[in-house]
């Protein structure tokens, strides 16, 4: 089985490098790129760049599109014609099977969507299939995704709905990091305090989350004493309708996906 790359940025390269010797060997991966000096790092790393989306497609069992959403319709009237016993993958945010479909045909598409967590091989992904792909297929996926992070396979009606919890999650964390973090900058606490505290609770939250299943407000409730500090700035929270402005910031990620999409 052999892989290529239709590009190979921050995502694109973040997958390449979890795959590589975990599931397929160096001289199985190829990759079609325009960045320069990505190129001549993907060719000291032993990696075969190729010069069109044709011949990546004659080598490759599976394209995997890693590409801007707005540089995605040129590129897929490229591969017209050359995929037709290929399994395609997408991480494109917003575009819709059926859009690939419409140029493609009726080949056989995966489409992903996972963060930037990749880069550490601690992905949160989502997977959707169209009726062409095999349960071979899928599984394949499911590997490619599991060695960047962890990958939940979902309906393609939902994608649009999961990326402010999948795909863009993690900078909305970093707001909230960065919003402690300064405040406790401004009040004195030094630097290497405040980060370290603040990246140990972000760990300790999510592994209580992911450990306890009495749920999130339980372990709310745990932390929180009557007159206590906790209670005093969840109370801030409470008065700015925090959950309300969550929400908005969700509907937002959503929309824009659905925007992308037309």
């Amino acid at each position: 089985m052999k892989i290529g790359f239709i590009g190979c940025g921050k995502m694109g390269g973040a997958i390449l490098r979890g795959i590589k010797d975990k599931l397929f060997h160096k001289s199985d991966i190829f990759v079609y790129e325009l960045n320069g000096a990505i190129v001549e790092s993907l060719k000291s790393d032993g990696i075969e760049v190729v010069s069109s989306t044709n011949e990546l497609c004659e080598k490759s069992d599976i394209i995997l599109i890693a590409i801007k959403p707005q540089d995605f319709s040129s590129m897929l009237l490229s591969l017209k014609g050359n995929v037709s016993n290929k399994l395609i993958i997408t991480i494109a945010a917003g575009v819709k099977i059926s859009s690939i479909e419409s140029v493609l045909g009726k080949v056989k598409i995966a489409r992903a969507m996972p963060n930037t967590a990749a880069s550490i091989g601690e992905a949160s992904s989502v997977l959707c299939f169209n009726s062409l792909v095999t349960d071979k297929d899928k599984e394949i996926c499911e590997k490619i995704f599991n060695a960047i992070g962890k990958v939940v396979i979902i309906d393609e009606s939902l994608m649009d709905d999961v990326i402010s919890i999948g795909g863009s999650f993690t900078a909305f964390e970093y707001y909230f990091y960065k919003g402690f973090l300064e405040s406790s900058l401004k009040r004195g606490v030094p630097f290497d305090v405040a980060k370290k505290l603040l990246v140990q609770s972000i760990i300790g939250s999510a592994k209580m989350i992911e450990a306890d299943d009495r749920g999130i407000d339980e372990l709310i409730k745990d932390v929180c004493s009557k007159g206590g500090t906790t209670l005093a700035g969840l109370s801030e929270f409470e008065n700015a309708n925090l959950l309300k402005i969550i929400d908005d910031c969700a509907v937002a990620c959503a929309n824009r996906s659905k925007e992308l999409g037309k």
